[in-house]
């Protein structure tokens, strides 16, 4: 596991959080929300949470890893919520979320907002997670067109951690191969690059693999850079 995080080009705080182990195959990838110093509060809320949830259990067996992730999500988001609630400056922030397990033969992957797991294998890149938006949602018919507000963007979210005091994650489990490469990512990156310009970037730069976080970062700061930028790359070796 590789990771990185840049603050972008327009904006003056990080709200970004990264976190990543990878003798223990975890990380995390969090996205804030909310005005302020909201977002980043709450986005390092997410991720020191779960980090903590995850070092302080007992080795977690196969089936009971959803369980553990459900559990510690739920937890983490009525701890940001009731935060919001006593800190008036920071109320309403939330996150996004993808927290990534490799146990054994399989990746577990937990997923809350439009922050986004690739897969990418043999220069083919393969958009893992659904984003948590209106303009998914609408289009699956998962939400009428009454709930949404007037003026809505496409691009809001409908789940995040902190919005509500129940949160729907999804959770995603992946037989691994060899040569996988796992790109879990903010939307700072996937909303400047297409999906094929970031496996071009990966394709052009394996044998550099260390530094590959910095080079897509680098790319979408030179295509705007209109947000933070954060980059967890997970390899998957023989």
């Amino acid at each position: 596991m590789v990771g990185a995080t840049d603050v972008g080009r327009r904006r003056k705080n990080n709200q970004d959080s990264l976190y990543f182990d990878e003798a223990a195959g975890f990380g995390i990838v969090a996205d804030g929300i909310g005005g302020h110093s909201g977002g980043e509060v709450a986005s390092s809320m997410a991720v020191s949470g779960l980090r903590k949830a995850f070092l302080g259990s007992d080795r977690i067996r196969h089936e009971e890893i959803a369980p553990f992730l459900s559990t510690a999500i739920d937890k983490m988001n009525m701890e940001i919520i009731e935060r919001g609630r006593r800190e008036r400056e920071i109320a309403g922030m939330g996150t996004t979320l993808n927290c990534l397990m490799f146990v054994g033969d399989s990746l577990h992957l937990a997923h809350v907002g439009d922050s986004r797991t690739y897969m990418y294998y043999k220069k083919h890149i393969f958009q893992l997670t659904l984003d948590h938006s209106v303009a998914n949602f609408l289009e699956r018919g998962w939400l009428p067109k009454s709930a949404v507000q007037p003026g809505a963007k496409d691009g809001a979210l409908v789940r995040a951690m902190g919005l509500a005091e129940r949160v729907d994650i999804d959770i995603y489990e992946v037989p691994l191969k060899s040569g996988q490469i796992f790109v879990t990512c903010s939307d700072g990156l996937s909303g400047m690059l297409e999906d094929r310009k970031i496996a071009q970037i990966i394709s052009e730069n394996l044998d550099r693999f260390d530094t590959l976080p910095k080079i897509l970062i680098d790319a979408a700061n030179a295509a705007g850079g209109r947000d933070n930028i954060t980059v967890l790359l997970s390899h998957v070796r023989s």
